[in-house]
């Protein structure tokens, strides 16, 4: 008995001092687990920047590898799975960029609890953790462009029984008066919270821990509605994907971006490059390295093109990660503090009307009719400079350009987020069913082009080889004789064009001439402004978002949009609308 007693304390102290060492050896050697740690919000503590002495490009260049940080356990972004490997849209898109600039990559596990504190204190050099590009998250970090748009969505019931007192809800307005679940500690929570404030509408939150509990409480009748983000609400009702529904109107839109050290700008336009470098490599009318990846793990989601807008001169070619520089360049004024204590935003660019036809004024007149709204609701003057527009934001003597198409080419300035896109489209008679390339398939297949766009034809041919149509025949005109050439003397079918220049001639035969929907290319119309000035690109794009969700922008861009268009979808980040004292919102 007594020997049996013996045995037993051993094994109990054994089995302790295993234990002890298994944990010893997880403090000192953590492994990745595949169990959630519930989710805390981050909230930035400080608007102080934290001068660099380099960019993190430095660290890349010299060891080969960019570290990157990571979630394990958000699927679809990020995943660590049972074959221990780290896989998700997050992790691959890491893969891609690094194989990109021909250098390592290593994933780094971090938390929604300490994923800032890593990047902070250099242990990784990027966050690519579901990071949503908020604008409390501003203070402290700097943003790539978006590479993904969600939302902070509403699912409900997609047939609810009526008979039994189940309300139908079809929009977020439905929701008055009724119970909606949401997940503590969530950005859902932060999200529903919000919408409350800034609707008024009255609901009845109703708290959850898990997913799965608030999905039970749906069909348990607890709640009419639940909210959280639309991947994770998606992945929670699989089993029942067909009984449920996700509501067209999101409570918040989350803009997905790469998190990196505030004010790196040389690192940020590597990251920008090369997303639109992956974004564009691939043939016309074909898609490209980041659309297949996106769509491998969102394929019921479109592709952000308006939030990643492709800047020309992108290249042909990888951007080599040896030709960005390594300094890091601080603005010797601040634009945003001379701005509001002068009271004078000072402007460059294409908003000047004098000497200009009507037609040729639109785009002007609306560049100028935006300013002025931006600055009115900065509470200042707009002063209009002349000037090369580049030039003078580089040098200082104008605070903004306005009507700027962004360029890699230009050293030296930032470019907001884009206020109207253009491109090509198709031009054809009203009475004819030519909306489309495709629509020439059994036509004599004759295309106009403006004798100001050389690439016209090039491009008719690239997509005419992706949907099957060949031998084109071309007929080139002025823009003064386009309307004639397709409706009284029969040269040509549709003429393809830029958008900017079709709508001139729409205007002037608004009965007989229709502009397609497809764009065959795209450009966009941005602001161009001081480099690496991040509070002031803040201000300029705050008040861009502000603008776009009030409607105000479409108002002001819509005499140079096709009808239908509306502005781009350019991303909204998430927060207040107060910001350096002033109340962007009307």
């Amino acid at each position: 008995m007594r020997q049996n007693i013996r045995y037993a304390l051993i094994l109990i102290c054994l089995t302790v001092l295993l234990m002890m060492g298994i944990a010893s050896t997880a403090q000192n050697d953590a492994v990745p687990t595949l169990v959630p740690p519930t989710p805390v919000p981050y909230q930035p503590t400080s608007e102080a920047d934290s001068i660099l002495s380099e960019s993190r490009i430095a660290r890349l260049q010299s060891d080969g590898v960019v570290r990157v940080g990571v979630l394990y356990n958000e699927i679809p972004f990020g995943e660590y799975t049972i074959q221990g490997e780290v896989r998700g849209f997050d992790a691959d898109l890491a893969r891609l960029l690094a194989e990109t600039w021909g250098i390592e990559v290593e994933f780094i596990q971090v938390t929604r609890e300490n994923r800032f504190e890593l990047l902070s204190d250099g242990t990784v050099d990027m966050l690519m953790a579901a990071v949503v590009h908020t604008r409390a998250l501003d203070a402290q970090f700097d943003f790539s462009q978006i590479y993904r748009l969600g939302a902070q969505s509403i699912m409900v019931k997609a047939e609810p029984d009526t008979e039994s007192g189940e309300v139908q809800i079809s929009t977020v307005f439905n929701l008055g008066g009724q119970r909606v679940g949401y997940v503590i500690g969530t950005e859902g929570e932060i999200a529903l919270s919000n919408w409350i404030a800034e609707t008024q509408v009255q609901i009845q939150p109703q708290p959850y821990l898990t997913y799965d509990e608030m999905l039970s409480a749906l069909f348990g009748n607890e709640v009419v509605a639940i909210a959280g983000r639309d991947t994770r609400l998606l992945r929670t009702a699989a089993p029942v994907l067909e009984a449920v529904e996700l509501l067209n109107t999101p409570l918040q839109e989350e803009p997905f971006a790469i998190a990196i050290p505030r004010q790196d700008t040389h690192f940020r336009n590597l990251l920008n490059r090369t997303l639109q470098y992956l974004a564009s490599d691939a043939e016309v009318g074909q898609q490209s390295s980041l659309e297949v990846l996106h769509s491998e793990y969102f394929p019921n989601d479109d592709f952000p093109f308006n939030a990643l807008p492709v800047y020309a001169n992108v290249g042909d070619e990888a951007p080599a990660l040896a030709a960005f520089p390594t300094d890091v360049p601080i603005p010797s004024v601040y634009a945003a503090p001379n701005i509001l204590a002068n009271g004078v935003l000072r402007v460059v660019g294409n908003a000047s009307t004098e000497g200009l036809l009507p037609s040729q004024a639109f785009v002007p007149t609306a560049n100028q009719n935006l300013v002025r709204e931006i600055a009115s609701r900065w509470g200042v003057e707009v002063q209009f400079v002349a000037g090369d527009p580049l030039q003078a934001v580089r040098d200082g003597t104008a605070d903004i350009a306005v009507g700027i198409e962004p360029t890699w080419d230009v050293p030296g300035v930032d470019f907001s987020q884009p206020y109207a896109q253009h491109g090509r489209r198709l031009l054809y008679p009203s009475d004819r069913d030519y909306a489309q390339l495709s629509s020439l398939m059994a036509t004599s297949r004759v295309v106009a082009t403006l004798d100001t766009e050389d690439d016209a034809e090039e491009l008719v041919e690239a997509w005419g080889n992706r949907v099957g149509i060949f031998n084109f025949r071309f007929f080139t005109t002025s823009w003064d004789t386009a309307a004639e050439n397709l409706l009284e003397n029969n040269n040509a079918l549709v003429l393809i064009g830029d958008s900017l220049s079709l709508l001139p001639i729409v205007q002037q035969n608004p009965d007989t001439l229709s502009i397609g929907p497809t764009w065959y290319d795209r450009q966009y119309l941005t602001f161009a402004l001081p480099q690496n000035d991040v509070d002031f690109r803040r201000l300029v794009n705050y008040t861009l978002q502000e603008m776009l969700e009030d409607g105000s922008l479409n108002g002001i861009t819509q005499p140079i949009l096709v009808d239908g268009d509306t502005p781009p979808q350019i991303g909204i980040y998430p927060g207040s609308s107060e910001f350096l004292g002033i109340n962007l919102a009307r």
